[in-house]
């Protein structure tokens, strides 16, 4: 029965921590940590030529802040940088898509890398719940199909 009464009272919002952690209770905190991010980088073909047009997107991230998720195309000189999302960690997949065929100097074939395997930079400290600001680097080579 006292289990019960504890599921009732945790759902209608009631806690047993201490607000402000006044007599040695613990202070409430509600929330969900949260990391700001930007993807930076470069596409190149297989001789280290940049290419244009290339559309950058994600797959596996829940974005929470708009719903739109990472996104971005490459420039002339085959750069790019993502909007700026905010997740609960940078976990999830980049896919890099050729959508013009041949009219950029070639037909690339689609590519997917996975987030955590590059290299981050810390750009602000967080706290709390959040974690704060990091740009993440992707420098893609993508192969013909």
């Amino acid at each position: 029965m006292k289990k019960l009464l504890y599921l009732l009272l945790s759902l209608l919002g009631f806690t047993a921590c201490n607000e402000g952690g006044a007599g040695g209770g613990m202070m409430c905190e509600y929330g969900t940590p949260t990391t700001d991010f930007t993807v930076k980088g470069k596409v190149t073909d297989a001789a280290g030529v940049p290419i244009k047009g290339i559309v950058i997107s994600s797959k596996g991230l829940s974005s929470f802040t708009d719903g739109s998720g990472l996104s971005a195309v490459t420039g002339e000189d085959g750069t790019f940088v993502t909007n700026k999302i905010k997740e609960f960690g940078i976990d999830g997949t980049l896919v890099f898509t050729d959508t013009d065929g041949e009219a950029n100097g070639g037909d690339f074939a689609t590519k997917e890398v996975d987030l955590l395997q590059m290299p981050k930079v810390q750009v602000k400290e967080g706290e709390r719940w959040y974690r704060g600001e990091y740009e993440v680097t992707a420098d893609i080579q993508l192969n013909k199909k």
